[in-house]
């Protein structure tokens, strides 16, 4: 019997909702888009978690689970038992983050995963749908890129519906930002008239030093070259750092912090953007803090030694 939980048999469920989500929302059944597109994304989410470990699929609910995590694993000698319960679409989502990059609004995917659950209901909203239908396919193309499979293998006859959504949002999306980067350049060089070069200059230097808070970033502003502030979130991205000669194995990991910028505000020049896809259209959202412990970001293991990293590491992936 085939395995209900490997990664072909989620991928190949993930297929027939998503193409499901797209035929409801040109029919315009609006009630069942939502449904679709998140259980295609759940799917999609925990194919890329079990390619790299089944015991990333069980739901950790207390000492309970347990019984789902020997399943996942078929460990011999401890039995089967007879329900084996996974995350759910937001703990798929949140686990994969760890590995998948995706470019979807991080807002937008979030009202889909609450309309998916019951939590809100917003479907018969037009402008409301084809902003999470376009979340949904950035975050399924991201998650088929870290599976290794083809786009049109996956959309199939949808793939130009998939790319028309994709270039409608691209348009709108341009269309915004370049009307913010007008302003912004206009509003400098208002400020250059009416204040001066050296003013200007105090401005750019003042800008390097400014107090931020811990989910802030400072990045150059694509339109005066000052330092504006990113507002984000922290992430760690666990890297191999020791591998035994002999056989090849990795025996220790390092941490690499990364900041992934969902706003962006400039003091000097005014500009303002106020999602990830629009800080995308003006420069890279998401880029690694060299300087940066990964023990600050890491709460897990702020406490362990450096050396220590690894064996926590790997019972972090056993427990999940």
């Amino acid at each position: 019997m085939a395995d209900p939980f490997s990664p072909d048999a989620f991928y190949g469920s993930a297929g027939e909702f998503a193409l499901s989500a797209l035929e409801a929302h040109h029919a315009g059944n609006h009630r069942r888009v939502p449904l679709d597109a998140g259980t295609a994304l759940e799917h999609l989410a925990k194919a890329c978690l079990a390619r790299r470990s089944p015991a990333l699929l069980a739901e950790l609910k207390g000492e309970s689970s347990i019984g789902s995590v020997i399943g996942l694993l078929r460990i011999e000698g401890a039995g089967v038992p007879a329900i084996v319960r996974t995350v759910g679409l937001s703990g798929a989502l949140e686990r994969a983050g760890r590995f998948v990059r995706s470019k979807a609004a991080k807002d937008d995917l979030g009202i889909l995963v609450d309309m998916r659950n019951g939590i809100v209901h917003a479907a018969e909203g037009a402008e409301v749908e084809e902003r999470i239908l376009a979340a949904f396919v950035q975050q399924a193309d991201a998650l088929l890129a870290d599976l290794g499979r083809d786009r049109e293998d996956f959309w199939g006859g949808q793939l130009p519906v998939v790319d028309a959504l994709l270039k409608d949002v691209g348009d709108k999306l341009a269309h915004r930002v370049e009307v913010r980067l007008a302003a912004a350049t206009a509003m400098l060089e208002r400020r250059k008239a009416a204040e001066g070069d050296a003013v200007l200059s105090v401005l750019r230097a003042v800008s390097e030093s400014v107090s931020l808070t811990t989910s802030q970033r400072l990045h150059r502003c694509p339109v005066c070259e000052s330092f504006g502030i990113a507002t984000g979130d922290h992430g760690v991205e666990w890297v191999p750092a020791d591998w035994d000669k002999d056989t090849g194995q990795v025996t220790n990991v390092g941490g690499e912090v990364w900041f992934t910028a969902q706003a962006f505000r400039c003091r000097v020049c005014g500009l303002h953007l106020d999602s990830q896809a629009e800080i995308d259209a003006c420069f890279d959202p998401v880029w690694e803090i060299e300087d940066a412990d990964w023990r600050d970001y890491e709460a897990d293991y702020a406490d362990c030694a450096e050396d220590d990293a690894y064996e926590h590491w790997r019972e972090d992936m056993h427990e999940r």
